[in-house]
């Protein structure tokens, strides 16, 4: 059975893209609404769900840059920043899948 092993610069360059992603996805989203409270509501709403979707990934590009600066902790630093960022796709997957059905929902 082969593996698929991970570097740190691999780590940190998926971390990025869907960090941008999501940042460009959330731009693209806001003031499609004409009501300006209901605008500053969903605004929010959208911030928290971003933040909450970046954090993990941010979290695993860090602990991906401290696996370079100490030696002692590497490995297991590195097997942490791969399962941070697995929680994070999933947490994306969740709230991808939660919009969709609220769409579906709508219609």
């Amino acid at each position: 059975m082969v593996l698929l092993t991970l570097e740190d610069k691999d780590i940190i360059q998926v971390d990025a893209t869907v960090i941008i992603g999501v940042m460009i996805l959330l731009t693209l989203s806001i003031g499609f609404d004409s009501s300006i409270n209901a605008q500053k509501q969903e605004n929010l709403t959208r911030l928290m769900i971003t933040l909450a979707i970046i954090a993990p990934f941010t979290a695993s590009a860090v602990l991906a840059i401290l696996t370079n600066l100490t030696s002692k902790y590497a490995e297991q630093l590195k097997k942490t920043s791969i399962l941070i960022m697995a929680v994070g796709f999933g947490y994306l997957i969740f709230v991808i899948v939660a919009f969709m059905a609220s769409l579906y929902y709508l219609i």
